[in-house]
């Protein structure tokens, strides 16, 4: 089983809620679209992403969010802001 920081979890729960998905599905390599979410879903995860942790995500920035490894990596550098 996969070790997930805060962060990590943190982002996991909002795809988990948005997408529907058990979360023992959602991995380090999960893609969006293999989760089942499409091009709404992944705009609504930007939006609770933006909201949770306080941040403004640049449209280059959400344009690179197609799996949890990017999501968390976007996450990340806007929190470091």
């Amino acid at each position: 089983m996969e070790d997930f920081d805060d962060i990590e979890q943190q982002v996991r729960n909002i795809i988990v809620e948005q997408l529907q998905v058990d979360v023992r599905n959602v991995t380090k390599d999960s893609t969006i679209d293999g989760l089942g979410g499409d091009s709404l879903k992944a705009l609504q995860i930007l939006s609770l992403f933006e909201t949770h942790f306080n941040i403004s995500i640049s449209d280059e920035d959400a344009i690179k969010i197609n799996s949890f490894k990017s999501a968390v990596e976007v996450v990340r550098k806007h929190l470091k802001k």
